[in-house]
């Protein structure tokens, strides 16, 4: 980790990757932080903090631009990809969405909820109005379980059928909901959970 971020903290890359894998036990969890939590396990380096977002900000953006550019597919491994990259290392669950056209053409995407350890608070609300912002035809949801498991619990699946059935009452198809579990996926529609 000290050679990542040599770049950024020069002299100071082995204490500060010392620091961060002491604080977040490895390079994904200290990706996932945020600034707060970076500055804290820093010992107050907020330049540091921010370039180290900065950097995930731009590697992010290069990740949405190769899926921004053709119809989004839950089984695409650059997709997949992304997730991994944006909630798969969180220390919380995250909702995330993916906004698409009829023809699955990618819209936006962004993080719609937040939560524990084990579990997420969805704002439907926020998901509609965002799907309706955009003028989305469907919707694909993912989020992680900082567990590490990517198997779909049974709050998993009734969230997911009565965030179905919402959306199809307002003609937005949910495509599909994804469990981000470390390096695993589990999509809910190969499942025939949704």
């Amino acid at each position: 980790m000290a050679n990542l971020l040599e770049p950024f903290a020069g002299g100071l890359a082995e204490i500060a990757a010392d620091r961060l894998i002491r604080h977040f036990g490895g390079l994904g969890r200290a990706l996932a932080a945020s600034p707060e939590q970076l500055v804290a396990a820093l010992e107050g380096d907020r330049r540091l903090a921010e370039a180290i977002v900065a950097a995930r900000t731009l590697f992010e953006a290069g990740l949405r631009e190769r899926i921004s550019h053709a119809p989004v597919s839950t089984s695409d491994p650059a997709f997949r990809e992304y997730l991994r990259f944006t909630i798969g290392k969180a220390p919380t669950e995250c909702l995330h969405a993916t906004y698409v056209t009829r023809d699955w053409g990618y819209l936006a995407d962004e993080q719609v909820a937040s939560g524990s350890t084990g579990q997420v608070e969805t704002s439907l609300r926020r998901l509609l109005g965002r799907a309706f912002d955009v003028g989305a035809h469907g919707v694909i949801l993912a989020h992680n379980h900082p567990s590490r498991s990517a198997e779909p619990s049974s709050a998993d699946v009734a969230l997911t059928r009565r965030i179905a059935e919402l959306t199809r009452s307002v003609d937005i198809r949910l495509l599909d909901h994804l469990i981000v579990g470390g390096s695993d996926i589990v999509s809910m529609r190969e499942r025939g959970l949704l």
